[in-house]
């Protein structure tokens, strides 16, 4: 069923079942008012729905409501339910006393309203939902979850469902409240701070609550006032730190809700920072034993101190050995000096506060008149020199003096960087170098007394080595067949690591070399034919060069399989591709074939339905309409064989196609008349390769079920749509207009008082007329039909109207049967039809007859006592002869 749609079921009822039901309705009305679910969803209904039931089967709520909450806390909310009816059909509501709901992110299938304490459904093919919850904020106190769900069955109305609810309370944490953070451990970094060290504060954060810390305020005073433009900051920026200044730090931890107490440390003193010696050197830079050494440096205090020259030391060393006597001076003269020495000199600076750092000028070796010796070298390979080559040096010293030579430095640079592992060796083996690297040695001698200049050799480059082939095969494996495609593959070493690259491919036939297809890794089958000798060479290439080639043993091409390109099912005729095979045209098989060697193809057909092979088929392309029916699952296998045996397979398959129903339908009369009743009839509707099995009408938006209904309406144009089914559940809608004329009803209609008589006289057409009386305004001759509004709850439910004469006049009077206002309807009737459409003031008149007294009246009064008993019993009877005889048309009906 439709859990969420409105169901009046005396709609699609005869005018007998809804007479019945009215009868009914007018019995049971006061008992309830019924309560209307709805497929989007319903608010206001977390105690149940009055509108679905009928089932045993309850459904069990399930969720994960919260047994307490913080307060401003987000949940993710998850309700559905166990057991109930089978299906998936089903709704739910719910309601919050407190916080705000909201959808969930996915399929979107839950919606809040605007107030966000209410949700509920979307559509109604679910039976679970989730949504999200913001708990309220502190001091709310508990809150109530109310939870309705339903479960559906999903025959189309509404019995035969179940609903259940549940309250659940959720109360709130009383540990929400917040616990202020606490700032501990705090201390200065550094302990002495100075100019160059810097200043900054540590502390340990810790938060009860476990909240991150949000806020914290840092402030920072200097000589006793606040320094504002640095506030929160861990670290004072050393732009603003000087020597002696002195400064102080408060801290008051935030956790983004209220502040810890506040940590103040005593005020600390900015130390002095000690100074600095740079630059030193000894000059000249290639002193001679008759120069004098001259001491340079650089004084620096980040503080601005100046130097103290009679606390900074200078002192002079000789091979090592401090010379005492030069103690603060900043030279040393030319004859204190000698050939060989190694002199260096050490500055210890001061600012009369503190010293800085000692500072090394490093060794300098005091030069002679010697001649000092020279060097020339180069590396050496067997031409080009590639990653398996060595690389020798060859040098030759030379001395001016003739003086020996007591040493040699040797130094490798690959990529102008040094390799120490091979300082002072004359040979580099192969297994150290590399394509594209750039190998030169730097060479210089030694005699005694000086070293010569370095001398570089001519940079040798290592180039490429060429790959090599360890691997090749002509693929695919097997037997090779015209229908074969051919491929290449084969593995090649480089000792470079190269990658392949730009390879050479060539293609052999019976011998030949076949140039119009060098380069190609692969030959299309079309390209190969049966009894030729088929073979591939590969030259390997790593982009810069080609290594040594190898080729694969030649190979025959065989005769291959029959090859099936495709097979279909389709109807006959042939041609509509785009229309599924049904039952009324016979089913063929189409197939598409080719030989890789052009020889003729012979196809056979074997045929199964719904997965059981079909013997008697066996061979045929074709299956007769009359096997075929709606829903059926035919397969055929489709085999090809050529003349030397050989053969392949292939298969398709279809369901039968179910045409839809054709909707048609008539009036009877035809024309309609306007105003009267009129029987719609579909009978006339048909399945093509089934039945009609339901009929479903929507008459200006109402729905009514029924191969005939009886139809009164008005005038001008009605839409009128007919959707049928067939047996297959498969649908076919038609829609049209229908446009009534204006009712021939009685004109001018008045009634007057004449003594105790009323008179009736009206203005028509007809040759007949029929007289309605009521003792409350009429609004409908034959009762409530299908386009009038439901009454609403306390207002008068219009009875079907029994006449009380007829006339062939346009007149008519009778005794004023009861002193009060009655209301009269006059209808005509046209090729017998009555036109039974009431229209205030044209046709409907009243009178009051409420000053009318008579003995007839008396009479009826005073049999009234009795003649209440009477009907009363009477309309019980009919109100339960009506329920049984209601329930049974329904059945009849739905049936």
């Amino acid at each position: 069923m439709n859990l969420f749609s409105l169901h009046l079921p005396w709609l699609a009822m005869p005018r007998r079942g809804a007479i019945s039901v009215i009868v009914i309705f007018l019995l049971l009305s006061s008992a309830s008012q019924m309560a209307i679910a709805n497929s989007s969803g319903k608010y206001n209904s977390s105690n149940g729905c009055g509108c679905h039931g009928g089932s045993a089967a309850s459904p069990v709520p399930t969720h994960n409501f919260p047994s307490s909450y913080s307060p401003g806390q987000s949940y993710a909310l998850d309700i559905g339910m166990n057991g109930g009816v089978s299906g998936s059909k089903g709704g739910f509501n719910l309601q919050v006393s407190s916080g705000t709901l909201a959808s969930s992110f996915g399929i979107m299938n839950t919606q809040v309203n605007s107030a966000g304490n209410q949700g509920t459904h979307s559509f109604p093919d679910y039976r679970s939902w989730s949504l999200d919850w913001t708990a309220p904020s502190a001091g709310s106190g508990s809150v109530t979850f109310s939870l309705a769900v339903m479960a559906a069955n999903g025959n189309g109305n509404n019995a035969g469902d179940g609903w259940a609810t549940l309250t659940y309370q959720s109360s709130e944490d009383s540990g929400s409240t917040n616990a202020p953070p606490i700032a501990s451990s705090v201390s200065y970094v550094p302990a002495s701070p100075t100019k160059e060290t810097g200043l900054g504060v540590s502390y340990t954060y810790y938060d009860e609550d476990g909240d991150f810390e949000q806020g914290t305020s840092i402030h920072w005073f200097r000589d006793g006032l606040r320094v504002t433009q640095i506030d929160d900051l861990t670290d004072i920026p050393n732009s603003w730190i000087s020597k002696g200044q002195s400064w102080r730090v408060e801290v008051t931890p935030n956790d983004g809700n209220e502040f810890g107490e506040t940590v103040s440390l005593d005020p600390i003193s900015i130390g002095n920072t000690v100074p600095i010696a740079r630059s030193l050197s000894i000059g000249p830079e290639s002193p001679m034993d008759d120069d004098d050494l001259i001491m340079n440096w650089d004084y620096f205090d980040l503080d601005g101190d100046p130097q103290d020259t009679q606390q900074t030391t200078i002192y002079w060393f000789l091979d090592g050995s401090r010379v005492t006597e030069l103690d603060g001076e900043g030279t040393v003269s030319s004859f204190m000096i000698r050939s060989g020495d190694e002199w260096e000199v050490s500055v210890t600076p001061s600012d009369s506060s503190d010293f800085g750092d000692t500072v090394y000028s490093g060794i300098v070796i005091i030069g002679s008149s010697n001649t000092g010796p020279s060097v020339s070298a180069f590396i050496t390979t067997s031409g080009n020199t590639v990653t398996t080559d060595s690389l020798q040096l060859i040098y030759t010293p030379y001395d001016p003096d003739g003086d020996t030579i007591q040493s040699t430095e040797i130094r490798w640079f690959r990529d102008s960087s040094m390799v120490a592992a091979f300082n002072d060796e004359t040979t580099v083996d192969p297994s150290f170098t590399s394509k594209g690297e750039t190998w030169e040695s730097h060479v210089r001698v030694f005699d005694g007394l000086v070293w010569s200049d370095w001398f570089v050799t001519p940079a040798v480059n290592i180039v490429n080595t060429p790959p090599v082939v360890t691997n090749i095969s002509l693929l695919p494996e097997g037997k090779l067949t015209t229908d074969s495609d051919l491929y290449v593959e084969w593995e090649q070493f480089d000792i470079d690591g190269d990658s392949e690259q730009a390879s050479q491919i060539r293609w052999w036939v019976d011998g030949e070399w076949i140039t119009e297809f060098d380069g190609l890794d692969s030959i299309p089958s079309s390209e190969v034919h049966r009894d030729e000798h088929w073979s591939v060479q590969v030259i390997p290439g790593d982009g810069e060069g080609l290594g040594t080639s190898m080729k694969t043993n030649s190979r025959v091409i065989e005769n291959a399989r029959p090859v099936i390109l495709e097979v279909s099912l389709e109807s006959a005729p042939i041609g509509n591709m785009e229309a599924p095979p049904d039952s009324l045209n016979d089913l063929l098989a189409i197939s598409r074939t080719e030989d890789p060697d052009n020889e003729p193809v012979v196809l056979d057909y074997t045929w199964f339905r719904d997965g059981f092979i079909v013997p008697d088929l066996e061979g045929n392309d074709t299956v007769n309409s009359i096997r075929l029916e709606p829903g059926q699952l035919w397969e055929v296998i489709v085999t090809a064989t050529d003349p030397w045996g050989l053969h392949t397979n292939l298969s398709a398959s279809v369901t039968i196609a179910n045409l839809p129903p054709v909707p048609l339908w008539s009036t009877t009369p035809s024309p309609p008349i306007s105003g009267s009743t009129a029987t719609f009839d579909a009978t006339s509707s048909f399945d093509p390769d089934g039945e009609v099995s339901s009929y479903l009408w929507i008459i200006d938006g109402v729905e009514v079920s029924g191969s005939t209904i009886d139809v009164t309406m008005g005038p001008g144009p009605h839409s009128i749509s007919l959707t049928v089914v067939d047996d297959m559940q498969e649908t076919q809608s038609s829609i049209s207009t229908i446009v009534y004329d204006e009712p021939q009803t009685p004109q001018s209609l008045t009634a007057t008082l004449q003594g105790d008589r009323v008179n009736l006289v009206w203005a028509g057409p007809s040759d007949e007329y029929r007289i309605y009386r009521s003792t409350t305004p009429i609004s409908s001759v034959v009762g409530l039909t299908m386009f009038d509004d439901m009454p609403v709850w306390g207002e008068p439910v219009p009875s079907p109207l029994i006449p009380i004469g007829s006339t062939t006049y346009q007149e008519w009077s009778e005794p004023v049967p009861v002193a009060t206002t009655l209301y009269y309807v006059v209808t005509s009737v046209v090729n017998d039809q009555e036109i039974v459409w009431v229209v205030d003031g044209q046709n409907h008149v009243s009178v009051d007859a409420t000053s009318i007294a008579s003995e007839n009246l008396e009479s009826t009064e005073e049999a009234t006592p009795l003649a209440s008993v009477i009907i009363s019993g009477i309309m019980i009877s009919l109100g339960v002869l009506s329920l049984i005889f209601a329930f049974f048309e329904a059945r009849r009906k739905s049936e």
